[in-house]
């Protein structure tokens, strides 16, 4: 066994990865989230860089601003200050990040901006959870 090093963001992230074309539409998102089981869907390009992310949050703005599901996702999804990690961004930091920017779910990123994971709050709770003994 090597040396005992802190967790990292590529330790615990998703790699299965539910995405979506900014000029799809809200109620196909929704599918895909239902569908999945997920909470988000990743918004990327056609060569796979992330554009922004959509929400089970944003999919409650919308529904109480009465905007139809046929939105196309580029008009609603996060995409201005989006908080992303790097692979080897430690899990502390990321912890950091999610309550500092009151998100629960944060992409995984390469340097050339394409998504290779993402990292649910639950995910990072299981991880926690994990290291106590209980009862």
């Amino acid at each position: 066994m090597g040396v005992n090093r802190p967790m990292i963001a590529k330790d615990i992230m998703d790699s299965f990865l539910v995405t979506a074309k900014p000029n799809e539409t809200v109620a196909d998102a929704t599918r895909k989230m239902k569908e999945h089981n997920v909470g988000s869907v990743l918004i990327v390009d056609e060569h796979g860089r992330l554009l922004g992310i959509f929400t089970e949050r944003d999919l409650v703005r919308i529904v109480a601003s009465n905007k139809p599901l046929s939105t196309k996702l580029e008009e609603v999804m996060t995409k201005n200050n989006l908080v992303t990690a790097s692979p080897d961004d430690p899990l502390p930091l990321i912890a950091h990040k999610m309550v500092e920017h009151n998100i629960r779910h944060i992409p995984v990123v390469d340097k050339e901006g394409r998504i290779v994971g993402i990292i649910s709050i639950r995910k990072l709770l299981r991880y926690i959870l994990s290291s106590y003994e209980w009862p």
